[in-house]
């Protein structure tokens, strides 16, 4: 399955490279089209580490985000 994650940063946070580096330092890669990144995983427990990790690297960035799973 794939995680989907949509970035909107704030200019009192992080510069948004320092917020890519940290979404790069989580497993997510760069994606072309409604979303700006993705990660893959395959189990409930993969996801689970996958959105805990990228909470815990955004925590008091600034940085707001969204996040859309699809089944592939």
């Amino acid at each position: 399955m794939k995680l989907y994650l949509k970035l909107y940063f704030s200019s009192e946070g992080k510069s948004p490279l320092e917020v890519i580096r940290d979404v790069e330092g989580v497993g997510f890669g760069p994606v072309v089209g409604d979303y700006d990144f993705v990660a893959e995983f395959k189990t409930p427990e993969e996801y689970g580490q996958i959105i805990k990790s990228l909470h815990m690297s955004l925590k008091n960035s600034g940085t707001q985000y969204t996040l859309n799973t699809k089944k592939v």
